[in-house]
């Protein structure tokens, strides 16, 4: 039912914003509005699926993390 509602939400979202996105130029706004509006669906979906997902922070925990405790312990800490 959770999942049923989000969809929901963020359908009414895109109609809501497509329809506010008028006149010329209006295309790449459309479609940047699709990919934010997909991508935080996608994680949020993921989240109450309880699935492993990418997101923005995912290449911090894969490469930063390690390297800063590599450097940290280079340094002696």
């Amino acid at each position: 039912m959770k999942v049923a509602a989000v969809i929901a939400f963020y359908a009414a979202v895109f109609f809501w914003g497509w329809r506010q996105l008028r006149g010329k130029g209006s295309g790449l706004n459309r479609l940047l509005l699709g990919g934010l509006l997909g991508w935080a669906a996608y994680i949020n979906l993921a989240g109450i699926a309880m699935v492993p997902h990418l997101s923005i922070s995912s290449v911090y925990i894969v490469f930063f993390q390690p390297v800063g405790r590599a450097i940290i312990g280079w340094l002696g800490g």
